[in-house]
């Protein structure tokens, strides 16, 4: 069971590489934003903070 789940993390991991390597740089820029918003919105919950992910955002957005 443990290489069926491994084989498909790999197929999954192959075709969102080939799905990013498909995007425009423009397109890349934007998807590495949200992973850094996302990032740090799941940083900062860790450390406590109360703000919720609709302010986070809001917050990402003025800073962008």
């Amino acid at each position: 069971m443990k290489d069926t789940k491994l084989k498909q993390l790999l197929i999954s991991m192959k075709a969102a590489k080939k799905y990013i390597g498909s995007l425009s740089s423009t397109q890349k820029s934007a998807l590495e934003k949200g992973w850094d918003v996302e990032h740090a919105y799941y940083s900062s919950a860790l450390e406590g903070s109360n703000l919720d992910r609709k302010e986070f955002e809001e917050l990402a957005m003025k800073v962008s």
